[in-house]
């Protein structure tokens, strides 16, 4: 029987579907449609919050992922990573907060729940971690590393079933990853805690199968462990699995294997790199333009002169890059500038003969010309006019004479400057070492080579450094990897190399590191990469000339760029030995699979040489000649109209600074846009990019050549970046808690005891003295809850040594002050507390030009002096200021100078380019008295420097003064000393003082990151805010090897003897200090800080600048012995137990050099 529905029924039904409808609407709502305007920002928001995520942004990444939870709150993704940064900077609520919104959108998210379990393992609420980690291995059983923390947080309970727990969790990432060396090793420990002697035999020998390559200290820890798997008492071998874990973390592979189980230090909280809700775009190249050809014509307004030669090259920072044609007689810059070619006897250049370079850092590109008749240097005053200095650079004739088959530039010594290869037929290739003062010096760096036709600079084995690559001249390929200091070392090639025509760099399997490039003469174009940090290579064929109808031969010139712009780096070889052929060169894209083929379309060009935006449409053209040598190019006719972006980097364009070539030549450049991430090597003024679908680039990431970095979000197609002038290398930072914060005191200790400082071309500077004491005034220190609160913090691209450390309570009368001589000196400053009366002001104050500065210089106020700028940063020109200290100074009682200030310090490269030409040389503090003649005479020479930020020059001056002559000095020195305040005491020696040294009660050292950095202006020095974070990410290339774990430190620094504390950038130490009742009326206190210890940084001109070791110790003054293991350093064989205790952090830069890749989500 059928039945009708009633219509009232009829009309509830419909209602409750529009009900139904409005509730998914509102459901979704914050979703937005993936073709709407509100998807594409919420796109562009996540990825630049997540970049400045990635390379330790604080600031952009809090302001982007606040943004994006805004404007998109149904997101789980934005939350998380918002709560990710909290939880990096130890914002437990913060983060629990946000994290907590991410579960509630997505609570069947492993992700989620793992990176609360990590939030509540930080915050000592072991249960809360396990469930939530319990929660998240229970959504996805394959998450390794949410399965090892679990396992970890489980061991650490000490419970009942613990160990059998964690053996079952830890064999349930093997069933994934049997050969998983990280996994294995905690399986055999936990076996043999647990007695299991089956399991742990077994385990031990499947790690030994794993064993064949390791080193050989590592292979001894190994049998030790065999032999107690082996024994009556199995249980003894997890020690030595411990130890064995230890040394192993130096293998690359184990440490490859950890990392699938366990994040690096720091990384544990892994950010989201796709939406969970929203649909996530895709981030591959863009299909290859097959289709792509190119329009040939001549290039406007050029003479139809017989050319040999032509490129395209940027004549300065900004502006569209100038035509420059060449030929044996004559080099012609654009329209303009035209001057002779050294052809000899009418011998035209080759594709390698004419530089574009700048050699005097004024940033306009000169050029270098290396020809049959000699070599020349022209200087480019204008883009109209160039002017030879080959005679004022001062080489010998047998140099500026020679044959030349080409010319290439590189920083062969990272000071700064950039030096010219150059290459002939045969012979060791010179190397004219620029000494920045317009002159060069001919050095031999590439030593048992002979002839040089093709040359690369890049950090091919990803270590920071530019390696160099060249051609010999029978076209035998060598390979140099840059140990630093101006040396190089030839690196042994994989034998099924053969004889090479044409080099190029770029990162054409898109891992990160730079590859190598090179045509064959089998005609093979074969890509040679790194692998295991220079360890080994791996070779790959490309494809293959035969493609293009053309052999090795007809070949000169190899180059990659992306000449479809779809995101994927192509293959450009270019023929100019042939001008009857038809076609000048040929071109393999890079499709969306990374993968290269051949484009069937003609170049246009007879002879092709170089690759340019001509017109300015973000596509790159062709520039070549035709078959009778005429100026031509061919434009770029591509159908797909795939985004681009150029960058244009340069130095700094401020006086005192030139700490790396104007143009960055030799740095590395990466852009990300999305997840679409490319590399290059900074090869000149501008660098073009490709990004296929992708509308814009979130984020330009550079590394410049001296190893800084600079990062720049929401980056325009067409921008300029420049470096930072900011301090790499110079001391750790001392906070105080002064009663209301925690506050920037000064530079800490250790300042004086820098190893491997290099301070001249010659050799590094000895060590002196190791402790060090600093004031700490009355005013910067108060007790909180019981204790004096101190905090030492690594911040710049250094590793510090601590021995010891103590804080001394000093009490003195009032009336009476103490101070503590804090100058960098030789012999070094006394460590001592001098008593004065109370300090009196100056009662004038000149500089050396005569201007009056006294009430600058008349009180501790953080205004100081500034007298100007050099060439180099740290050193300028000759000055002095001059004091009157007034009419009632006592002359027969003890009289001090209290001079404070801070100095800008040079560093190990500066110190090299200093060392070269002729420029200012650096010059410590001395003291000048009038000479009762007129004029002025030196009383003490050499009194140093102040050592770093915020610190007191004590300068004894008893005795200068003879009876009726006037009570003036002058301290005199090229060094960059910025004075705030001059005062003068009268000395009380005999005065009593009460003082207690005090050992620290707690001494702890963590993970804290990076403090922001203010400057109130160009005078004053760089002050951090303890208070808030720039960065949570590790921001340098740290020194690799071993460093102190986390957790209580005290017993390293009970004492001076050679037992220290290992601290990387990024750490802080925290001490407590217990509080000593409150001075007795009458008097006052003050504190000093004492520490011992060494300091050593990354800069690549100081020695051994790339690892922890050498190991320093008292005993030893020179930092020169090279470093081989850390089991033949004198302190481990001391000290064997620290590094089974205490310093078990190894540390590599790897998540440095990979912030901006995306590991493979979980």
């Amino acid at each position: 029987m059928r039945m009708s529905t009633p219509p009232k029924f009829k009309t509830l039904i419909v209602f409750l579907m529009l009900v139904l409808t409005v509730a998914s609407c509102r459901k979704d709502s914050g979703l937005p449609k993936q073709s709407s305007k509100e998807y594409n920002e919420a796109v562009r928001i996540f990825y630049v919050g997540l970049a400045a995520l990635q390379v330790g942004h604080d600031v952009q990444a809090d302001s982007k992922l606040a943004q994006l939870t805004k404007l998109i709150p149904g997101e789980p993704a934005g939350w998380a990573n918002w709560g990710v940064l909290a939880l990096r900077q130890r914002n437990y609520d913060a983060a629990a907060e946000r994290l907590e919104k991410a579960r509630s959108l997505a609570p069947d998210n492993d992700q989620i729940n793992y990176l609360i379990g990590l939030l509540e393992s930080s915050r000592g609420r072991q249960n809360e971690a396990i469930a939530a980690l319990r929660k998240a291995v229970e959504l996805n059983p394959q998450n390794a590393i949410a399965i090892y923390q679990l396992a970890q947080e489980i061991e650490r309970q000490a419970g009942e079933n613990t160990e059998a727990e964690f053996q079952q969790l830890i064999s349930k990432i093997l069933e994934s990853r049997p050969k998983n060396l990280a996994a294995l090793l905690e399986l055999a420990r936990i076996a043999a805690k647990r007695g299991d002697a089956n399991t742990l035999q077994s385990t031990v020998a499947k790690i030994a199968n794993e064993s064949s390559s390791w080193p050989d200290e590592v292979k001894q820890s190994l049998t030790t462990v065999q032999t107690a798997a082996s024994s009556a008492d199995p249980k003894s071998a997890a020690t030595r699995i411990v130890f064995l874990r230890n040394v192993l973390v130096r293998v690359p592979q184990y440490r490859q294997d950890l990392s699938e189980i366990k994040p690096p230090p720091g990384e544990e909280a892994t950010p989201f790199t796709h939406f969970v809700k929203l649909e996530t775009p895709t981030f591959t190249p863009a299909a290859a333009d097959q289709q792509l050809a190119f329009k040939s014509e001549p290039i406007p307004d050029f003479p139809k002169t017989e050319w040999s030669w032509i490129g395209a090259i940027p004549l300065g920072i900004s502006g569209a890059p100038t035509i420059v044609v060449a030929n044996a007689r004559e080099v012609r810059v654009g329209n303009a500038a035209s001057f002779p070619f050294p052809g000899g006897s009418s011998t035209a250049p080759t594709s390698e003969s004419i530089l574009a370079i700048d050699f005097n850092y004024d940033f306009k590109t000169d050029l270098v010309l290396a020809g049959e008749g000699g070599l020349r240097l022209m200087r480019q005053d204008d883009p109209n006019r160039f002017t030879d200095v080959t005679a004022l650079a001062k080489l010998p004739a047998t140099i500026t004479s020679a044959k030349y088959f080409g010319a290439w530039a590189a920083d062969i010594e990272a000071d700064g400057d950039l030096d010219i290869v150059l290459g002939s037929e045969q012979g060791v290739p010179p190397v004219l070492r620029n000494n920045g003062d317009g002159t060069f010096l001919p050095i031999n760096p590439f030593e048992n080579v002979s002839g040089a036709r093709s040359f690369a600079w890049a950090d091919l084995d990803a270590d920071g450094d530019p390696d160099a690559a060249l051609i010999d001249g029978i076209g035998k390929l060598h390979l140099f990897s840059n140990p630093r200091q101006g040396q190089f070392a030839e690196r042994q090639l994989p034998s099924t190399l053969q004889n090479v025509r044409a080099l190029s760099v770029g990162d054409i399997n898109g891992d990160g590191t730079l590859d190598l490039l090179m045509i064959q003469n089998d005609n093979q174009i074969i890509r040679l990469s790194d692998k295991n940090d220079g360890e080994n290579w791996e070779t790959a064929t490309l494809a293959n000339l035969s493609d293009a109808r053309l052999s090795s031969e007809d070949t000169t010139q190899l180059r990659v760029a992306d000449l479809d712009n779809n995101g994927g780096l192509d293959v450009v070889v270019a023929t100019t030995q042939k001008p009857n052929q038809t076609s000048g060169g040929a071109v393999w894209l890079s499709g969306d699979n990374g993968s290269l083929k051949y484009l069937e379309a003609s170049v246009g060009l007879a002879r092709l040489f170089d690759t340019a935006d001509l017109n300015a449409d973000g596509r790159l053209d062709l520039i070549g000649l035709t078959g009778t040598g005429e100026a031509t190019r061919a434009i770029n006719q591509s159908s797909k109209n795939y985004h681009w972006q150029v960058v244009r980097p340069h130095a700094a364009r401020v006086t005192g600074d030139q700490r790396i070539n104007s143009f960055g030549i030799g740095g590395e450049m990466e852009v990300r846009a999305g997840l679409l991430l490319q590399k290059q090597p900074i090869n000149g003024p501008l660098l073009h990019f490709g990004l296929g679908e992708q509308p814009s680039t979130d984020v330009v990431r550079i590394v410049w050549p001296n190893g800084t970095v600079r990062a720049e979000f929401d980056v325009k197609a067409d921008q300029e970046i420049d470096t930072e002038q900011r301090l790499k290398g110079s001391c750790p930072f001392l906070f105080a808690y002064d009663g209301k914060e925690m506050k920037f005191v000064k530079d800490a200790v250790p300042w004086s005891s820098a190893i491997g400082l290099r301070i001249n071309t010659l050799g590094t500077a000895r060590v002196e003295a190791t402790e060090e004491w600093y004031k700490i005034r009355g005013n910067q220190l108060a007790p909180r809850d019981g204790y004096y609160d101190l905090r030492i913090t690594a911040e710049l691209w250094e590793t510090y040594y601590y021995d010891q450390l103590d804080l001394m309570v000093v009490d003195h009368p009032v009336g009476t002050d103490i101070f503590v001589d804090e100058r960098f000196v030789i012999p070094p400053a006394k460590l001592a507390i001098t008593t004065v009366g109370t300090p009196h002001k100056i009662a004038g104050a000149w500089d050396d030009t005569g201007k009056e500065v006294t009430d600058v210089v008349s009180s501790l106020d953080e205004k100081y002096l500034d007298t100007g700028r050099g060439r180099y940063q740290g050193v300028t020109r000759d000055h002095y200021i001059e004091v009157d200290l007034g009419d009632n100074v006592p002359t027969d009682r003890p009289l001090y100078l209290i001079a404070q200030g801070w100095m800008h310090p040079t560093d190990s490269s500066i110190n090299v380019a200093i060392s070269q030409g002729n420029n200012v040389p650096a010059k410590p503090l001395s003291l000048e008295i009038p000479d009762g003649k007129g004029g002025w005479k030196v009383a003490q020479a050499n009194l140093g420097f102040p050592a770093g930020r915020k610190k007191i020059s004590l300068i004894d001056l008893r005795n200068l003064f003879q009876p009726g002559s006037p009570h003036r000095i002058r301290l005199r020195t090229t060094l960059e000393v910025y004075w705030d305040c001059m005062e003068w005491a009268e000395g009380l020696p005999k005065t009593e003082l009460k003082s207690l040294r005090l050992n620290p009660d707690s001494a702890d050292l963590q993970f804290r990151g990076f403090s922001v950095v203010n400057k109130a202006d160009e005078s004053s020095p760089e002050l951090p805010n303890y208070n808030q974070l720039a960065s949570s990410k590790q921001i340098w290339r740290d020194l690799v090897g071993y460093y102190t774990r986390f957790g209580d430190v005290r017993k390293l620094l009970a004492h001076i003897d050679d037992r220290y504390v290992i601290m990387n950038a990024g750490d802080e130490m925290s001490f407590r200090f217990r509080a000593q009742p409150p001075p007795a009326e009458g008097w006052v206190r003050d504190f000093v800080i004492i520490g011992d210890g060494w300091i050593k940084d990354g800069d690549y001109n100081s020695t051994f600048s790339k690892t922890v070791l050498p190991l320093p110790y008292h005993a030893k003054h020179e930092y020169t012995t090279f470093p081989t293991t850390l089991e033949n350093e004198y302190v481990y064989k001391q000290f064997p137990e620290d590094w089974q205790n205490y310093h078990t952090r190894y540390v590599t830069p790897d998540v440095f050099r990979n912030a901006l890749r995306i590991q493979k989500q979980k």
